[in-house]
Protein backbone atom coordinates (compact mmCIF):
# COMPACT_ATOMS: atom_id res chain seq x y z
CA UNK A 1 0.00 0.00 0.00
CA UNK A 2 1.44 3.41 -1.12
CA UNK A 3 -0.13 6.67 0.41
CA UNK A 4 0.69 9.94 -0.54
CA UNK A 5 -1.04 13.92 -0.82
CA UNK A 6 -3.53 13.80 -3.78
CA UNK A 7 -2.63 16.27 -6.21
CA UNK A 8 -4.71 18.66 -8.79
CA UNK A 9 -4.56 15.59 -11.16
CA UNK A 10 -5.98 13.40 -8.66
CA UNK A 11 -9.25 15.06 -7.93
CA UNK A 12 -11.68 13.80 -11.01
CA UNK A 13 -10.78 10.49 -9.31
CA UNK A 14 -11.06 11.86 -6.18
CA UNK A 15 -14.87 12.78 -6.82
CA UNK A 16 -15.83 9.13 -8.65
CA UNK A 17 -14.44 7.50 -5.45
CA UNK A 18 -16.35 9.64 -2.90
CA UNK A 19 -19.23 9.57 -4.36
CA UNK A 20 -19.64 5.94 -5.14
CA UNK A 21 -18.52 5.41 -1.79
CA UNK A 22 -21.17 7.11 -0.42
CA UNK A 23 -23.87 7.33 -2.63
CA UNK A 24 -23.57 4.17 -4.43
CA UNK A 25 -25.29 4.48 -7.60
CA UNK A 26 -25.84 0.31 -7.67
CA UNK A 27 -28.72 -1.40 -7.24
CA UNK A 28 -26.96 -3.01 -3.79
CA UNK A 29 -25.82 0.01 -1.56
CA UNK A 30 -22.73 -0.70 0.39
CA UNK A 31 -22.61 0.00 4.02
CA UNK A 32 -20.78 3.43 3.96
CA UNK A 33 -23.83 4.17 1.71
CA UNK A 34 -25.85 7.40 2.52
CA UNK A 35 -28.51 6.64 0.18
CA UNK A 36 -31.17 6.87 2.38
CA UNK A 37 -30.38 9.93 4.49
CA UNK A 38 -29.19 12.19 1.40
CA UNK A 39 -29.36 12.20 -2.27
CA UNK A 40 -27.26 13.55 -5.18
CA UNK A 41 -23.53 14.36 -5.10
CA UNK A 42 -21.23 14.03 -1.66
CA UNK A 43 -18.89 15.94 -3.82
CA UNK A 44 -17.58 17.69 -6.81
CA UNK A 45 -14.57 18.77 -8.56
CA UNK A 46 -14.85 22.56 -7.38
CA UNK A 47 -15.30 21.14 -3.52
CA UNK A 48 -12.71 19.27 -3.63
CA UNK A 49 -10.62 21.87 -5.47
CA UNK A 50 -11.56 24.30 -2.34
CA UNK A 51 -10.98 21.37 0.39
CA UNK A 52 -7.46 20.92 -0.97
CA UNK A 53 -6.67 24.99 -0.20
CA UNK A 54 -7.27 24.24 3.54
CA UNK A 55 -6.15 20.82 4.14
CA UNK A 56 -5.68 17.64 2.12
CA UNK A 57 -6.29 14.45 0.92
CA UNK A 58 -4.23 11.43 2.08
CA UNK A 59 -4.70 8.72 -0.95
CA UNK A 60 -4.12 5.19 -0.95
CA UNK A 61 -2.62 3.24 -3.42
CA UNK A 62 -1.86 -0.22 -4.19
CA UNK A 63 1.10 0.80 -6.61
CA UNK A 64 2.00 4.36 -7.86
CA UNK A 65 0.41 3.25 -11.11
CA UNK A 66 -2.37 2.19 -10.06
CA UNK A 67 -5.85 3.55 -8.81
CA UNK A 68 -6.71 5.28 -5.97
CA UNK A 69 -8.49 2.88 -3.62
CA UNK A 70 -8.74 5.03 -0.36
CA UNK A 71 -8.87 8.59 0.64
CA UNK A 72 -9.40 10.76 3.68
CA UNK A 73 -9.21 14.57 4.07
CA UNK A 74 -7.54 16.15 6.88
CA UNK A 75 -7.65 19.70 7.61
CA UNK A 76 -5.93 20.75 10.37
CA UNK A 77 -7.82 22.32 13.31
CA UNK A 78 -6.89 25.85 16.00
CA UNK A 79 -6.17 23.75 18.78
CA UNK A 80 -3.53 21.42 16.77
CA UNK A 81 -5.53 18.81 16.40
CA UNK A 82 -6.24 17.24 12.71
CA UNK A 83 -10.08 17.09 11.48
CA UNK A 84 -10.71 13.94 8.89
CA UNK A 85 -13.37 13.74 6.99
CA UNK A 86 -14.89 12.37 3.50
CA UNK A 87 -13.02 8.86 4.39
CA UNK A 88 -14.06 6.46 1.52
CA UNK A 89 -12.67 3.13 -0.17
CA UNK A 90 -13.98 1.73 -3.26
CA UNK A 91 -16.59 -0.41 -2.85
CA UNK A 92 -14.90 -3.55 -3.94
CA UNK A 93 -12.11 -3.14 -1.42
CA UNK A 94 -14.93 -2.14 1.85
CA UNK A 95 -13.85 -5.05 4.24
CA UNK A 96 -10.21 -5.65 3.29
CA UNK A 97 -8.57 -3.54 5.97
CA UNK A 98 -8.33 -0.85 3.36
CA UNK A 99 -9.91 1.83 5.90
CA UNK A 100 -8.29 1.17 9.05
CA UNK A 101 -4.87 0.85 7.28
CA UNK A 102 -5.39 4.76 6.40
CA UNK A 103 -6.64 5.77 9.57
CA UNK A 104 -3.40 4.45 10.91
CA UNK A 105 -1.53 6.01 8.28
CA UNK A 106 -3.55 9.32 9.29
CA UNK A 107 -2.56 8.78 13.08
CA UNK A 108 1.34 7.75 12.13
CA UNK A 109 1.70 10.74 10.17
CA UNK A 110 0.15 13.01 13.12
CA UNK A 111 2.10 11.78 15.80
CA UNK A 112 5.27 12.44 13.66
CA UNK A 113 3.66 16.02 12.87
CA UNK A 114 2.87 16.41 17.15
CA UNK A 115 -0.44 16.21 16.58
CA UNK A 116 -1.91 14.50 19.43
CA UNK A 117 -5.99 14.56 18.56
CA UNK A 118 -7.92 13.15 15.38
CA UNK A 119 -11.47 14.59 15.31
CA UNK A 120 -14.67 13.42 12.93
CA UNK A 121 -18.09 13.83 12.64
CA UNK A 122 -20.65 11.43 11.66
CA UNK A 123 -24.52 11.72 11.17
CA UNK A 124 -26.27 10.42 14.26
CA UNK A 125 -28.27 7.41 12.08
CA UNK A 126 -24.94 5.78 11.16
CA UNK A 127 -24.64 4.00 13.61
CA UNK A 128 -22.75 1.06 12.08
CA UNK A 129 -20.10 3.90 11.05
CA UNK A 130 -19.89 5.18 14.24
CA UNK A 131 -19.44 1.61 16.03
CA UNK A 132 -16.63 1.24 13.18
CA UNK A 133 -14.72 4.41 14.25
CA UNK A 134 -15.17 3.66 18.25
CA UNK A 135 -13.60 0.12 17.59
CA UNK A 136 -10.40 1.77 15.79
CA UNK A 137 -10.20 4.08 18.99
CA UNK A 138 -12.88 6.86 18.56
CA UNK A 139 -14.55 7.85 21.28
CA UNK A 140 -18.32 10.22 21.04
CA UNK A 141 -17.45 13.90 22.94
CA UNK A 142 -20.81 14.13 23.68
CA UNK A 143 -20.97 17.29 21.47
CA UNK A 144 -22.96 17.13 18.07
CA UNK A 145 -23.26 20.17 15.25
CA UNK A 146 -26.23 20.90 13.65
CA UNK A 147 -26.04 19.08 10.24
CA UNK A 148 -25.48 21.77 6.91
CA UNK A 149 -28.85 21.31 5.60
CA UNK A 150 -28.82 24.38 3.42
CA UNK A 151 -25.29 23.34 1.95
CA UNK A 152 -25.66 22.18 -1.51
CA UNK A 153 -22.34 20.57 -1.17
CA UNK A 154 -23.83 17.61 1.31
CA UNK A 155 -26.64 16.82 -0.95
CA UNK A 156 -30.51 16.76 -0.53
CA UNK A 157 -31.25 15.42 2.75
CA UNK A 158 -33.82 13.42 2.89
CA UNK A 159 -34.63 13.78 6.31
CA UNK A 160 -35.63 16.15 9.33
CA UNK A 161 -33.23 14.86 12.11
CA UNK A 162 -29.64 14.39 10.99
CA UNK A 163 -27.49 15.92 13.13
CA UNK A 164 -23.38 15.30 13.70
CA UNK A 165 -21.96 13.49 16.25
CA UNK A 166 -18.36 14.31 17.01
CA UNK A 167 -15.68 11.61 17.53
CA UNK A 168 -12.23 12.25 18.72
CA UNK A 169 -9.23 10.21 18.80
CA UNK A 170 -6.13 10.61 21.31
CA UNK A 171 -3.10 9.74 20.06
Amino acid sequence: MIFSDATAADILELVELINAAYRNPGDKPGWTDERRLLEGPRTDSASLTSEMEGGRYLIAKERDDSPIVACARITPEDDGAWYVASIAVKAAQQGCGWGRRLLDEIARRARAANVWTLRITVINLREELIAWYERRGFVRTGETEPFPYHDPRVGRPLRGDLVLVKLEMPL
